[in-house]
């Protein structure tokens, strides 16, 4: 009787009819990022999390997955595995998105990753890609990103824009950083559906398009995603974004060679209505140095951004939670050493780095007196340093600081620097680095007060503080996830969303400032030139009436404000290479 009960209890629990008390398969360890619900069997994966096995019959690895990559549930702070997945849990993580492999880091067949999707630039999103379309794809990659790059470098080359100046620096580097390396949803580790829920994503974009535009990427959230060939993955995408960082340059070299072409200046002058005064009173070269500038403002965080992503590893974790593989974090596939990763990938990467290393290297050291007389004693550089225009190109960068503090322009290109190389440790370290080096250089920055306008130092001193407090909240984010402290939690992150909208409002200010007192100082400037046609006239009138011609003031010529190198006699640098330089210039 007994072995017929317990033969019968045995098919209801077979059949599904009765469950025990308590799974027997659940996985041991992983902390709160894999666990199991006793009662339904079912495996419960931290959002943000890729689980898997790499070799067969091994122990289940856990890590980091990017955002977009593996499975996320938006309504929840984890991912609820059915029973029947649970073998196959590293492909039912990655189905839901296109996507295969080891952290979800290939796209499916006939798939491949978009060329404008990422919440924070890398391509997340796998798109269904076949050779015809692909080909139409590469035509509209050129209209959409490389067409609005040259409008806008063009525009700032024709009205001699100026986006080093102090009221913008920090704004620009703050947009920067959030909407990549700073951003508050830590690829994915943050759950911020905690208080969005389905809303997340269209929160993300609130604030990530509009600061995307001064990382280079101009319609990337506004256009369906798309893709360019089947055949590359997400690696290859990032390497394009290198040609996208160095389409400026390309932009002002081709410039200077036409300038310099003398055929093409003889179909100039043929064209009067286009290279006539009107064109002239732009001062081309002026414009040509500020869109240099410009551009290195603009594309260093972009050629920064994608160097950190290529070379950004990731661990997997074992039972225990000790790393037993590391691969890279958006190419899962790839092992850290993998020879066709390295050549092809990595080496580029490196190369990029050195080049932006030097960049803040030469805006510190340009004006130390110690690196005159060094390079003095090259002949092959004397030509090169000090020269006005290596002068005027740094000016225009170290301008609005004191004469003592003027290396404060290569640390605004150093701290973006470190902030995004910091993606190279794990991500509780990522947030420590990132989080001392902002407190550090706000303490810096406070301590020395670099710009001559009392205003500037103001302003920089509440973004960077601004910046602090999104650091330190977004390291206590992650701190309440593992704890499971929603009431911390949530507040956490609201405060963080106020945050990131609070420089917004400034740029909205500042932009409403600047265009009032532009059409108050236009107004006026007509008012004057409309008062002295008025007079001629009534001058005129009168000398047909009397026979005579009274005197007549000459009619005030307007400024030229497209002149980009005057300096009054007052802001006269005491520096010697400054008096070089300009000593130079006044030669040519």
């Amino acid at each position: 009787m007994n072995l017929s009960l317990i033969f019968i209890l045995i098919i209801l629990r077979l059949t599904g009819f009765v469950r025990c008390d308590k799974c027997v398969d659940c996985p041991n360890g992983y902390g709160r990022i894999l666990t199991c619900d006793p009662q339904a069997c079912d495996w419960k994966l931290l959002n943000g999390y890729w689980a898997g096995n790499i070799t067969e019959g091994g122990d289940i690895l856990v890590g980091f997955c990017p955002l977009g990559y593996c499975l996320y549930n938006e309504s929840s702070q984890f991912i609820q595995i059915p029973r029947a997945e649970t073998q196959t849990i590293g492909e039912y993580l990655c189905n839901g998105t296109r996507r295969i492999g080891i952290l979800c880091g290939q796209c499916q067949p006939g798939n491949a990753p978009a060329i404008n999707s990422g919440a924070a630039g890398y391509p997340s999103d796998c798109v269904p890609c076949d050779g015809r379309s692909s080909k139409l794809n590469w035509i509209f990659y050129v209209l959409v990103v490389y067409v609005p790059l040259l409008a806008v470098f063009l525009v700032i080359i024709v009205f001699n824009i100026r986006l080093t100046t102090g009221p913008l620096n920090s704004f620009i580097l703050f947009a920067q950083v959030i909407s990549t390396t700073l951003d508050i949803n830590q690829q994915g580790a943050a759950p911020l559906n905690v208080v969005y829920g389905a809303g997340t994503r269209a929160f993300e974009k609130s604030y990530q398009i509009p600061y995307n535009l001064f990382n280079l990427n101009l319609f990337g959230y506004l256009l369906p995603p798309f893709c360019l060939h089947e055949k590359l993955n997400s690696s290859d995408v990032l390497m394009l974004r290198y040609i996208e960082g160095f389409f400026p340059v390309f932009i002002i070299v081709a410039i200077l060679l036409l300038l310099r072409c003398q055929r093409c200046l003889k179909v100039c002058n043929k064209l009067p209505s286009f290279c006539g005064p009107h064109f002239r009173k732009y001062r081309i070269g002026a414009s040509l140095v500020h869109a240099f500038a410009a551009f290195v403002l603009l594309s260093y965080n972009r050629l920064c951004e994608t160097s950190a992503y290529l070379l950004t590893p990731t661990g997997l974790l074992n039972p225990s939670l000790k790393t037993v593989e590391v691969r890279y974090f958006f190419q899962g596939d790839y092992s850290s050493w993998d020879s066709y990763y390295v050549v092809h990938y990595k080496l580029p990467a490196y190369l990029v780095t050195v080049l932006l290393v030097a960049m803040p290297i030469a805006l510190f050291h340009y004006p130390m007196k110690w690196v005159e007389r060094l390079v003095s004693k090259v002949g092959c550089l004397r030509k090169v340093y000090p020269s006005a225009s290596i002068a005027i190109l740094l000016d225009t960068f170290q301008g609005c600081f004191k004469d003592n503090r003027r290396y404060f322009a290569g640390l605004y290109l150093a701290l973006r620097l470190l902030l995004f190389y910091a993606y190279l440790l794990p991500i509780y370290q990522t947030l420590i680095v990132q989080q001392v080096a902002i407190i550090s250089y706000l303490l810096l920055f406070s301590a020395l007060k670099p710009y001559k306008n009392v205003r500037l130092n103001i302003l920089d001193a509440a973004i960077f503080t601004n910046m602090a407090f999104i650091s330190i909240l977004s390291r206590n984010t992650i701190d309440k996830t593992f704890q499971i402290d929603l009431p911390s939690l949530s507040a956490s992150i609201i405060i963080e969303s106020i945050l990131v909208f609070l420089p917004m409002v400034y740029l909205v200010a500042f932009l409403l400032w600047y265009c009032t007192k532009r059409y108050h100082e236009g107004f006026s400037a007509n008012m004057k030139k409309w008062h002295d046609n008025v007079r001629k006239r009534l001058c005129n009138r009168a000398e047909d009436q009397e026979g005579t011609m009274p005197q007549v003031s000459s009619v005030t010529e307007l400024p030229d404000v497209y002149h980009a190198f005057q300096y009054p006699a007052s802001q006269e640098r005491e520096n010697s290479w400054w008096n070089d330089a300009h000593a130079h210039q006044s030669r040519d």
